[in-house]
């Protein structure tokens, strides 16, 4: 008898947790202002950028919260809206479309003389004491040119909460977007 009575105790608590409603809150990183579309001139040189490479542990519907040096936390009522590495790939393309406008930015495959992109993002994160951290590397080809380089920027959040830690990360994508604005035209001056 206490056995049956038990089992209805948890049933009720299991039924009650199950009713009380998690609320999920979903996130998109800023989205830039739309601006007027520069017009390349067709024999401007192609700038293709690759698929976005990014950690798996980043590339899931969470968001991530580093705890201890040690220890990642996977948000579970704080979601991306749309998955991190294509949210990242269109901010990247649209951010070097503004910032290089003699180059024609393209996600799509291209001529084999294109400039190549490709990043590799490492952490994508806020952490427990206000920083975010946008960390990876980046390699550009340029015919016989290539360039390899890290990327690494540790942002304080303005306030406490996921909101100001996605509004953060987003500042630190786009400095990692002119970081490698300045990498493209400096690999063209050498040209």
């Amino acid at each position: 008898m206490i056995t049956k009575g038990l089992k209805t105790c948890a049933l009720l608590w299991l039924l009650a947790g199950c009713s009380s409603g998690i609320e999920l809150s979903y996130y998109q990183l800023p989205q830039p202002a739309v601006a007027e579309a520069a017009v390349s001139p067709v024999n401007a040189p192609v700038l293709y950028v690759e698929p976005l490479l990014v950690a798996a542990y980043l590339n899931t519907n969470a968001l991530i919260l580093q705890q201890s040096a040690v220890q990642l936390h996977k948000t579970s009522q704080h979601q991306w809206a749309e998955a991190l590495d294509q949210q990242l790939q269109r901010l990247l393309v649209h951010g070097l479309q503004q910032a290089l406008p003699a180059y024609r930015v393209t996600a799509q495959q291209s001529p084999a003389n294109a400039v190549r992109l490709l990043v590799q993002v490492e952490q994508f994160h806020g952490q427990q004491n206000g920083q975010v951290l946008v960390s990876g590397r980046f390699h550009l080809l340029s015919g016989e040119q290539s360039r390899s380089q890290s990327f690494a920027l540790s942002l304080p959040q303005p306030a406490e909460g996921y909101p100001a830690m996605v509004e953060t990360l987003g500042q630190g994508w786009q400095q990692a977007i002119d970081q490698f604005a300045q990498a493209i035209q400096q690999l063209a001056a050498k040209s």
